[in-house]
């Protein structure tokens, strides 16, 4: 019978050269296979994608697809998409044990979820994943615990965090699975009936009110902009402004802006702000890429100061945002926050009664 990663990983040092030569390697992201393959000296492959923002399908092949279309449209110079991600896919695939090198870093957590997702479907009896984290943080997002934005990541340290490699569970491999599901399904993680709250779930919980955060919200009165749209609009004021500036406003408006944009990606705030000026809430100057951050300039308009202070008055009102498995502000699937006092936000369909 063929040793258990987790086995062959905690042998002595001195055979750590042909353990690691019966392993596959793969890393969450390009920023953690850099490291492990200056410090380890082996053969680690991996995709790098920003994975809280855009849309995501559970099949990593349609994902892949999806992402690199989504990628295409809003980077003037997206990477070579396509030929890393089919390398790990393949590596996921295949028969022999598989380590998984990652980070606390957001973008790592999701990617792992699909990893284990991918590897569970061609090994649904013995996954055989081995998990190693490398990387010190000292940045977190003031409310969410899954907000670890920035890991310092050295060489050293995939040499020190080799003896700390773990075996997963066949549990765990599904509830990471479990996970990477229920975050590409076709409706909110706040919505529905909800899975038991564990300690084990915190982060997948949390990530659930951050995807709130970009539907509009219902309330007795009136249909509001999302919180993050309604930030980003606050901060645009009657001076016109680039997006570079919008984004270092000072005062508390900015300083909220920035923590929201550091786990979506500034490429958002470029693109919500033409968006929003093609649906006339922002009167915008043209740009020509690469230089928009600078060329660009907004105001904001009648029309977004009503959304600020009215609402809207119908969920077309605002452009699209796809997250994931679902889009906000979707007229055919028209998905609100709904506040629970007390508790987290939890999401239905606009028009439907609450059970």
């Amino acid at each position: 019978m063929r040793p258990r990663v987790g086995t062959i990983l905690r042998r002595n040092a001195s055979n750590a050269g042909s353990e690691r030569a019966m392993t596959i390697h793969i890393a969450t992201s390009s920023d953690v296979a850099l490291a492990v393959r200056r410090g380890m000296r082996v053969a680690v492959r991996s995709m790098n994608d920003g994975l809280l923002v855009g849309p995501c399908a559970p099949d990593l092949e349609d994902h892949m697809r999806l992402r690199r279309d989504f990628w295409a449209d809003v980077w003037p110079y997206p990477p070579a998409y396509v030929p890393p991600f089919r390398r790990v896919l393949a590596d996921l695939a295949a028969a022999e044990p598989v380590v998984v090198w990652t980070s606390l870093k957001w973008m790592d957590r999701v990617a792992l979820w699909a990893y284990c997702a991918y590897r569970l479907q061609h090994h649904p009896t013995q996954p055989d994943l081995s998990l190693i984290f490398i990387g010190e943080y000292g940045e977190r997002h003031a409310r969410l615990s899954f907000g670890i934005v920035y890991v310092t990541l050295e060489p050293a340290m995939a040499r020190r965090a080799w003896g700390t490699a773990r075996s997963l569970s066949r549990r765990e491999v599904r509830e990471k699975a479990l996970f990477w599901r229920k975050l590409t399904a076709p409706s909110p993680i706040l919505s529905g009936k909800r899975l038991r709250e564990t300690p084990s779930r915190k982060e997948f919980f949390e990530l659930g009110a951050y995807q709130a955060g970009l539907f509009p919200r219902l309330s007795e009165r009136s249909l509001s902009l999302s919180t993050l749209d309604a930030l980003l609009l606050g901060c645009v004021n009657k001076t016109p402004s680039n997006p570079a500036r919008i984004l270092m406003r000072r005062g508390s408006k900015g300083e909220e802006l920035r923590r929201w944009l550091s786990l979506t990606g500034d490429i958002v705030l470029f693109e919500r702000l033409a968006q929003w000026a093609e649906r006339g809430a922002l009167h915008a100057k043209s740009w020509t890429a690469p230089n928009g951050w600078q060329t660009a300039k907004y105001t904001l308009s009648a029309t977004g100061r009503s959304l600020l202070r009215d609402g809207l008055s119908s969920i077309d009102q605002a452009p699209p945002f796809p997250i994931w498995g679902v889009t906000a502000y979707d007229p055919k699937n028209p998905w609100v926050v709904v506040e629970e006092a007390g508790g987290r936000p939890h999401l239905r369909r606009l028009g439907e009664r609450t059970r």
